[in-house]
């Protein structure tokens, strides 16, 4: 049995053995109560519910499933899969919600699956797909989960910002409330989670530098709170333009996060300012997008960008978030154009003379 012990700040916690993860570590949960004996009895309660559920986990339906499988995951998880977890299951798979695991078949998840894809995008039809299968494995592992038949998911449609456009922006922010955020964005490849988390301490002025550590996200209730980087690339130090950190000097250290605004601000009010400024509409995070992009024109080595973007997978950096922009695409044709137009030239132009040293040859008179 779990045996409570004092915090320093006053509090009891008291910690139980969960399982282990998908790595082989031990899982522990922890109960924060203001008396001993109420974090005893927390931990307690779990603990039965834990191993009822453990002895015949395959009884649990899938809305109970998701549930027990959000509350053993709960100090691994972050905030934004907790949130994509409990919306699932209050939003999706209705058809099957109250079913039970064991009841299950290749059938019945097909024609879910066929349910969700008549109003949602491929991704979220695999995502939510995703999630079936992984408390499948959780809490019913003596099942080999069948093949499902998913929707052809559809290559995004992306957009990034060009050179003009760039220019034409970086000009008129000046003062703008979101002045900053958009440079962070656009020139460093921030994350708008990872602006908002932003401290004063990430900044030193001495060397130049800002360190990403922390993002800000929306939890299942909608609060926002910080949590670790998106992956363990995310966490990075980058060289701060001096362009950028002149402009953070003037800003007012009203507490320790360099931003006190909503993600609703930089969301909302950044594609109004493109429509005003005549670039067209673009979304905040398009100003990621066109980092990783400019990185392409400027023939800068992939794992760089990759470095700066804080992203850890290549392909995802590729196929989503570097565009091919359409002067760039216009240049590479008319150099490829340019470039078998040449070779078809000095084939002809082979040709000719041949054609004309041979025409010499038959004209040409015997010597005597």
């Amino acid at each position: 049995m779990a045996k409570a012990k004092q915090l320093p700040s006053g509090m009891w916690r008291a910690q139980v053995y969960a399982g282990k993860d998908a790595n082989g570590r031990r899982i522990y949960k922890s109960f924060t109560e203001s008396t001993e004996r109420k974090a005893n009895l927390a931990a307690l309660e779990w603990q039965e519910r834990y191993k009822e559920i453990a002895s015949d986990s395959s009884n649990l339906t899938v809305e109970q499933a998701i549930d027990e499988y959000m509350r053993l995951k709960s100090n691994l998880l972050s905030p934004s899969t907790i949130r994509f977890l409990d919306n699932a299951k209050r939003n999706h798979l209705k058809s099957i919600r109250t079913v039970k695991l064991n009841k299950l078949t290749q059938n019945i998840i097909q024609n879910a699956i066929n349910t969700e894809a008549e109003k949602n995008s491929p991704k979220t039809v695999k995502n939510i797909y995703g999630i079936l299968t992984v408390i499948l494995r959780q809490y019913r592992s003596d099942w080999a989960i069948p093949k499902i038949t998913l929707p052809q998911q559809k290559r995004p449609a992306t957009k990034a910002l060009n050179k003009q456009q760039i220019a034409k922006l970086l000009y008129s922010i000046d003062g703008d409330i979101i002045e900053i955020p958009i440079l962070l964005a656009l020139w460093l490849g921030l994350r708008r989670s990872e602006i908002l988390a932003l401290k004063w301490d990430n900044i030193d002025f001495e060397k130049n530098t800002i360190r990403i550590e922390e993002a800000m996200v929306p939890d299942k209730d909608h609060k926002m709170v910080v949590k670790s980087t998106k992956t363990t690339y995310s966490t990075r130090t980058l060289n701060l333009p001096p362009y950028i950190a002149e402009k953070l000097k003037e800003l007012p250290k009203d507490g320790d996060r360099i931003f006190n605004i909503s993600p609703g601000l930089l969301s909302k009010h950044f594609p109004r300012l493109c429509q005003n400024i005549g670039i067209g509409r673009f979304k905040f995070h398009d100003l990621r997008r066109s980092m990783a992009t400019v990185g392409i024109t400027l023939n800068i080595a992939d794992k760089l960008i990759m470095a700066r973007g804080g992203w850890n997978n290549i392909q995802t950096m590729k196929n989503i978030y570097q565009v091919v922009l359409e002067n760039d695409l216009n240049e590479a044709d008319m150099l490829i154009n340019n470039y078998f137009e040449s070779i078809l030239l000095k084939a002809k132009n082979r040709s000719k003379s041949a054609k004309n040293m041979q025409h010499e040859m038959q004209h040409k008179r015997p010597t005597t």
